[in-house]
């Protein structure tokens, strides 16, 4: 894949504004257009907190799934509107890039319509990093101010820093031998600054990135303070879009793999009070440190 040309570059706040994702969680550095997809470079931000590697699994679905969404209006027409990733299934390769290192992604689109788009996208650096196939619900401006008014603050600013450098925090945390309960939230307008402005609202990527991090805490206390995480397989499905006002109980439960090498598989289910608005089917490889 070609590494970027001048001639084919994009501008990224016109496409920013077309899907309503605003820096900073759009993070992207440069996009340009590589024959029918659209590529982009970024490094991570995001802390690894239990993870290992130099970028977090849910730092890698949301730039990839932003991607996605940036395929659609510049390449193919798509609607200004929200792009609301519905289900998304994220495979890790087995070499991770070095931390600090630049990495690059494109995306392409599979299908498309007025109300519905389906992406694949993948991420490398100095080899490959991820793939990932995700759809999403297009919603209109006016339709998604009309659904969701309830959800408008006036208070929502852009912060002088990316809130993404700094973890979201949970807290009621309860053990049973293989699974945890945890809450967090509520956000403030400015931890999901960019998504979306004037409507703030939990990213699926950062309620991911919370589930991991409390999947972290399970394996600690399962395992021990030096065992740490790579998240190999992860297959998403987000049934509600939340207000960053909403309060989410993470309910995570983990199945130990075969002894030699094998994946632990886990299981992650996010509920507003008791509906169930987002779950994880995960794989993970748990690594001594």
């Amino acid at each position: 894949m070609s590494i970027h040309s001048r001639s084919h570059s994009l501008d990224i706040n016109e496409i920013s504004q077309r899907i309503n994702v605003q820096k900073p969680y759009f993070a992207f550095q440069h996009l340009w257009q590589d024959e029918q997809q659209v590529m982009g470079r970024f490094t991570a931000e995001q802390p690894l907190v239990y993870e290992i590697g130099a970028i977090t699994a849910g730092e890698l679905g949301r730039h990839l799934a932003i991607l996605g969404s940036c395929s659609a209006v510049a390449l193919h027409n798509g609607p200004e509107g929200y792009y609301l990733a519905t289900r998304a299934h994220l495979t890790r390769s087995a070499d991770q890039p070095a931390k600090g290192e630049t990495l690059y992604a494109s995306a392409r689109v599979l299908d498309i319509d007025k109300r519905s788009l389906k992406i694949a996208a993948s991420a490398w650096g100095k080899a490959p990093v991820a793939e990932l196939v995700c759809e999403y619900t297009i919603i209109t401006p006016p339709l998604f101010k009309r659904n969701f008014k309830h959800y408008a603050n006036p208070d929502d600013i852009i912060p002088p820093d990316s809130p993404y450098q700094t973890p979201i925090s949970y807290h009621d945390l309860t053990f049973t031998a293989n699974s945890v309960n945890a809450v967090a939230g509520p956000l403030t307008p400015q931890q999901c600054a960019g998504h979306f402005y004037g409507y703030p609202c939990w990213p699926v990527a950062i309620i991911a990135q919370t589930a991991f991090q409390i999947t972290g805490e399970l394996v600690r206390e399962k395992y021990g303070a030096g065992m740490r995480l790579c998240i190999r397989d992860i297959k998403l499905s987000a049934n509600k879009l939340m207000s960053a006002s909403n309060v989410l109980r993470f309910s995570v439960e983990i199945t130990p793999g075969e002894p030699e090498g094998g994946l632990t598989n886990s299981q992650v289910r996010v509920y507003h009070n008791e509906e169930e608005v987002a779950s994880l089917i995960n794989q993970l490889e748990l690594i001594p440190v």
